[in-house]
Parts: C-alpha cells; structure tokens; sequence
C-alpha cells in the first residue's frame, strides 16, 4: 500500500467514525435517560455555584441518585454546557468527543503491539476501521455514559505504556501508568480492570522491568498513590449496595438455596449441603455471569439491555464472527506473543459486571473494546491472506465484502431509522414531553408520581433551573421517599396532597372519576408513555 493512499483512506476512516458519532447526536436516541440528565444537571450546577446538586464544593464522587458516579465524565461536561448550554447535545457530547479520539488511539496501541510485524499498519488501520464503525463503540458514544470516557484512558495509558516498553522510554510507561490509574475515576468497572490489566502490562514487560526494579516499585507506587483517594473513599462503595449479587439488598437469588440448605441439615445430606452452601451459590452465580458475556447470542443478535444495542441487532457485527475467531486462531498459530494483551484484555474485561445481578450488562464491560475489533482486523488480514493464494480469490473476497457491508448498512438502518420508534420507552421518552406541557399550566400544582422515575432531576434539567436558586431551598438533600416540592411541581410520595384543579402526572395511570385526561403523550412507536390527568 502506497503511503497516499494510507493516508487517505486513515483520514476517510477518522472522518466516518466521526461522523457516525455526531450524526443527529441530540436527537437519537430521542430522549435522555436519567444518568444522562443528572450527568448534565450537575455539571450546569458545577458551572454555575461550584457546587453539584447537594450543595458539595467539586465533589471528588457525584453523588446523584446515591449511587456516587466517578466524576471525571460530569466535569468534562463543564465546557459543552458553557458552550451549547444545558441540552441534549451537550450532555452525550464528551462521551461522542473521546469516542472519536479513541479511534486514533487504537490505530496507535494496535501499532505499537504488532511492531514488529511486517504487518502491523495494516492491522493497526483494519483495527481503526472496525472500530469506527463498531455497534458497541457507536452505541455507547452516542449516549452520555461514563464508561466511554474510561475506555479512552484504558486505550490511552495502555498505549502510552506499551509504546515506551517498546522505546525504552521510561517517561511514557509512567504516563501510561497515570492515564490507566485515572480511569477508575470515570467508571466503576475501571476500579476493577485497571488494576488487573496493570498487573499484565507489567508481566508482558517483566524482561525489561528486571533490569530496572527500580521503575517497576515506583511505577507500583504510582498506581497506588493515584487509586488510593477512592479506595478508602466510602462512597465509591455505595453503588455495589444496590448491583451487586453478593448485595445484601440483591440476595433474592438465595433464598432457594438457603432453603435446600435448611433442608438438607435436617435430613443430615452432607453432599447436597455442601452444594447448596452459599459460597458455591456466588462462586456459580460469578461463572454463569461471566459466559454470559460470551453469549454468542448476546454478543451478535439480540444484546442485553435495550439501551445498548439497536432494534434487531447484537453489540458486534455477525458478520464478524468469522473475522474474530480467525484472529484468535491466527495469534494462537503463530505463537505472536503480543497478543497475550489482547486475550487478557478480553478476559478481563467482563469481571466487574459479572458480579451483578443483572449481568451480562455491556456498559458495565463497555471496556471489551477495542479488544474484539483488534481480533476481527487480524482475521480479516489472516483470511484474506490465505484466499489470495487460492484460485477466483476475488470472488470470495468481493462475496465476503459484500456480506459485511450488508450487515453495516442494516445496522445503521436499524439504529437511525427505529431507535426511536421501538426503544424509545426504555429512554424515559415522554418525560421532556410532560414538563414542557405542565409548564404552560400556571397557576396549578403539578404532582409527579415515582413511577416518573426520578422526575425531580429532568424538572431540573429541561427547565434549565438555576442552580444557584435550588440550592438556596437546600437542593437535593431534601430528597427523600416522602413528599418534596421545587416551587409547584411535587416528587415523591405526594398522592395525599392531591386536591381539585391540581395536575398528576403518571406513567401508569388508575384511572378514576375523581380525574380527567387532559393530555396523553405518545411515543414515536404509537404508545401512550406518559398521561397527564386533573384532579376534578
């Protein structure tokens, strides 16, 4: 390949993983959902007093809903709320922004690992280009989810890292050490990849870091010094209360075994006690959390959450499939040592989510990436090499080509074209809807029932009220399961308060003759979301 054309078609790639990326940005999906808003809110909150909705000074963790976010993402939403203002756009655009340098940086990490090879820019450019155009990465650059911030840092500390191992510049390995350590501060799952995968970095460098154990106690003391602040930090705990399976507050999956537990003592069955003991229930639960990540049906048809994947379709391509496990058989073949980064990458990457209970979630192990696009450009360059040895090459390869363009095209229909008209109720459509109507009814309160899940926080956001004010009335540190008011509007368990002429928002409306319909809004699907009713 000639080094114009390189150039070109690197340039073409950047510019479509781009593109891909900031298309209708605000628009679809067509609603945000409530992490997204609250991500917005207190960065508006930030920007204007200093201070985020509970009145803390630069908080180190944004406490928002108790489930205390890392909070590197609301702080890079700082600029793009000053810019465009407190809106869609701005608050997905740091999560679209780094998922577009991340394209860049994995043509960079994918070079730097294959090096050696005489082959490493053309996997190095497969990999970018599988990346740009990859469901999961697309899907999570799209959406204001923190995640894609901390599979920017992995990329870019791992880069960083393996770039000065390869030039024995030690400068680099401490810079790849610090952006790899940051990223705990921009996803809970990053807490526990970034510590595993460090480890690897520095076995995959053991020779070098033999002859310099120097660097390799400092580099440890670097990581640590920078992951100190949340690990002894309580809050950052919270969020496992409520996902964790091993949670108290999660343990329903249990009370089976429990009983068999009970069961089996009272008959003296030492063997099934021994298999319905708790330890082996969690040890079980963990491993079929973790296949479930490998789920092939999970992976490539139908995804996990409807938030993470368009309507029909999978986080990868199937079509890819061939190209994946190609790659894999490729670096097994040949023995290419570098690629132990990458089946370790992958390996890693799903142990946090896979101690949820709701697991397999691929926002929670949004870090896979780039690692099956670095697989599928090796197989894509192993297969075909092998068919431009064989006789009507050119057929096979333009019928591959033709296949996997199919599957892109239908992708990108399916995202663009019914994101919003058949997932649209999993992103708390309607809620925008209902604030901007009740807010042309002055002169009346406005009760917005629980199952409007957490309301207060899209009143806050959609109205665009000031910070500086909502704090005044002690922000949000007046949440709590009872009744709360901001001015008219009501949150929480305020049913009781209801009288006649005051409004009542639901999404899933009793209808009684003490109300009357006043407004029903409709999701781009054609069903009722949310109803807006008036106490007669």
């Amino acid at each position: 390949m000639s080094k114009k054309l390189f150039t070109v078609l690197f340039i073409l790639i950047l510019f479509l993983g781009i593109f891909v990326r900031f298309y209708k940005l605000g628009e679809v999906p067509n609603s945000l959902d409530w992490d997204e808003v609250s991500q917005g809110y207190n960065a508006y909150s930030l920007l204007t007093t200093g201070r985020d909705e509970f009145g803390v000074s630069f908080p180190s963790t944004i406490r928002s809903f108790n489930d205390y976010k890392p909070p590197i993402y609301t702080y890079l939403t700082i600029l793009p709320v000053k810019v465009f203002g407190l809106n869609p756009f701005s608050a997905r655009l740091p999560s679209a922004l780094f998922g577009s340098l991340s394209i860049l940086l994995v043509y960079g990490l994918v070079y730097e690992i294959f090096r050696k090879e005489k082959y490493a820019k053309t996997v190095a450019l497969l990999s970018m280009f599988f990346f740009a155009i990859s469901p999961y990465s697309i899907q999570f650059s799209r959406t204001g989810f923190d995640a894609n911030v901390g599979v920017f840092l992995a990329i870019l500390g791992t880069w960083a890292f393996i770039r000065g191992l390869n030039g024995r510049a030690v400068r680099q390995i401490f810079l790849g050490t610090l952006f790899l350590g940051l990223s705990a501060y921009s996803a809970h799952s990053e807490k526990v990849f970034a510590p595993l995968f460090f480890l690897c970095l520095i076995f995959y460098g053991r020779k070098f870091f033999l002859n310099k154990k120097t660097i390799a106690i400092c580099l440890f003391a670097l990581f640590g010094f920078i992951n100190i602040f949340w690990f002894f930090n309580s809050q950052t705990r919270v969020r496992s209360g409520g996902v964790l399976f091993i949670s108290s507050a999660v343990q329903d999956f249990l009370n089976t075994s429990s009983n068999e537990l009970a069961f089996d003592k009272l008959h003296n069955d030492r063997f099934d006690a021994l298999l319905h003991n708790r330890r082996l229930v969690y040890a079980d639960q963990f491993v079929q959390n973790y296949l479930s990540h490998f789920d092939l049906n999970n992976l490539f048809v139908n995804g996990d959450n409807a938030r993470h994947h368009a309507p029909g379709v999978g986080i990868i391509y199937l079509a890819s499939l061939p190209f994946i496990l190609a790659g894999a058989f490729f670096v097994i073949r040949r023995k290419i040592y570098p690629g132990f980064i990458l089946f370790a990458w992958i390996l890693i990457a799903p142990l946090a989510s896979s101690f949820a209970i709701d697991a397999p979630n691929f926002q929670r192990s949004l870090i896979f990436l780039p690692s099956f696009n670095v697989f599928e450009a090796l197989g894509c360059f192993y297969i075909f090499s092998v068919l431009s040895r064989v006789k009507f090459s050119r057929i096979f390869m333009g019928i591959i080509i033709i296949i996997f363009s199919l599957n892109v095209c239908y992708y990108f229909h399916q995202y663009f074209a019914y994101t919003n008209s058949e997932y649209g109720q999993y992103w708390q459509f309607g809620y925008k809807e209902a604030i901007n109507f009740t807010d042309k009814l002055t002169n009346k309160r406005i009760f917005f029932d629980n199952n409007i899940e957490q309301g207060y926080i899209f009143y806050l956001f959609y109205n665009q009220y000031d910070p500086r004010k909502y704090l005044l009335s002690g922000g949000s540190n007046r949440i709590n399961p009872k009744c709360y008011a901001i001015d008219n509007a009501y949150f929480g368990t305020c049913q009781g308060m209801i009288s006649k002429g005051d409004i009542y928002v639901t999404s899933k409306p009793e209808l009684s003759p003490d109300y009357r319909v006043i407004k029903v809004i409709i999701n781009p699907g054609g069903e009722p979301t949310v109803w807006i009713l008036q106490h007669q």
